[in-house]
């Protein structure tokens, strides 16, 4: 079964007495198979004396100068044990999405720190039967299993869009991100510039922006995508095409306007690149924090709780290569598009570099967060970068 098959929980039928409360167990066994140690994997890290190995990564994608047309990869130096242990739970991801399991609404990688580095596979599924089966598929790697009732529709409401944040200047034709967009039915919160692999600049946003819950591809191509200046509509471009799974729509711009590397009031704002996979994990592991700047609801920062994750939470299909940070107060409604970033690690007062785009956020019991597209996957998946 693959996701875009996966029934999705928040089309199930609903009632205002439903109300999702979650069962949580947590599996630990001992890494016999893996190449660290055991006590990491039973949780003893903080007693764990590295033998001072240490692993390369590519931890972001990043232009040498902010006008450079191409990315450059930016490397560090990590534990091992922390590395290999994260490795492991990759490939066990992999696995449980391979296996198609239908009660299975959420999973996500939890990079261990790097004074406990057993990294854990957490599972949010309306059905404890799949723990067997997630047992077999985990084997030596942590589970933690999160048992949830069925998740209510999300509930509807009127947003007021007069004090969504515009473009300040247009004069030069260029457009940052992090200001309200329009389509001709709904509105959302532009990106930063997104590249094609061939160095093209598009405007984007959520998909979803342009109804029929975000599943259009190529049938809303040519509709206009809008911003306000000076409380008036500019139209900036008209729609490529959409990406279902990734709930991000490309737009290509018309010939007044250009979509900028930058985040308005952001600070800084000019955006210099992009982490990857395991960037962001080493993010997590540091506890470094994420911000957003979003059309309503401005700047907000939170914490990075899972990784390279699939969500089946809301919309009509199943979407790969996701970030879960912060809480459900990180985004409202109309923030959907904004970008998740960090401060460039070896430039911080030059530039950001983006982890992901925000489509959600949670609205049921037990559960607090936010999600959405990460920029590796972006990459990855259709060679779109920022």
């Amino acid at each position: 079964m693959t996701t875009e098959e996966r029934p999705d929980a928040g089309d199930s039928e609903g009632t205002d007495d439903e109300v999702t409360h979650a069962r949580r167990r947590e599996l630990l066994r001992a890494g016999t198979a893996l190449g660290t140690s055991a006590a990491l994997v039973l949780g003893f890290g903080a007693e764990y004396v590295s033998s001072g190995e240490t692993e390369t990564i590519t931890y972001a994608l990043a232009r040498p100068e902010p006008d450079a047309d191409a990315l450059e990869p930016r490397t560090k130096e990590v534990p091992i044990e922390w590395y290999e242990s994260l490795q492991l739970a990759f490939e066990v991801q992999e696995r449980v999405l391979a296996a198609g399991l239908a009660p299975l609404v959420g999973s996500f990688v939890v990079p261990g720190t790097f004074a406990d580095s057993a990294a854990t596979i957490s599972v949010d599924s309306t059905d404890e039967s799949v723990l067997e089966t997630l047992e077999d598929l985990t084997g030596d790697v942590r589970l933690d299993l999160n048992v949830v009732d069925p998740i209510p529709p999300k509930p509807g409401g009127e947003t007021d869009l007069s004090d969504a944040y515009q473009v300040s200047e247009l004069d030069d034709g260029d457009v940052p991100g992090g200001v309200v967009c329009l389509s001709e039915d709904s509105f959302g919160t532009l990106t930063p510039a997104l590249y094609d692999g061939d160095g093209s600049r598009y405007f984007a946003t959520s998909n979803h922006v342009f109804g029929a819950s975000g599943t259009k591809e190529t049938e809303h191509r040519g509709d206009p995508l809008s911003v306000r200046h000076d409380g008036e509509e500019r139209r900036v471009g008209t729609v490529d095409r959409g990406y279902p799974t990734a709930d991000v729509v490309r737009v290509s711009p018309v010939e007044e306007y250009r979509p900028a590397s930058a985040i308005e009031r952001a600070s800084p704002s000019r955006v210099l690149g992009q982490f990857t996979k395991i960037g962001l994990a080493d993010l997590m592991a540091r506890g470094k924090p994420l911000t957003k700047v979003g059309a309503l609801s401005d700047t907000t920062s939170g914490e990075i709780q899972g990784i390279d994750g699939l969500t089946c939470y809301t919309g009509e299909v199943c979407k790969p290569g996701q970030l879960k940070w912060g809480d459900e107060h990180g985004i409202v409604d109309g923030d959907s598009g904004s970008a998740a970033f960090h401060a460039d690690p070896e430039n911080p007062d030059d530039g950001l570099l983006v982890a992901s785009i925000n489509n959600a956020r949670s609205w049921w019991s037990e559960a607090d967060f936010v999600w959405g597209t990460a920029a590796h996957h972006l990459l990855d998946a259709y060679d779109l970068h920022f």
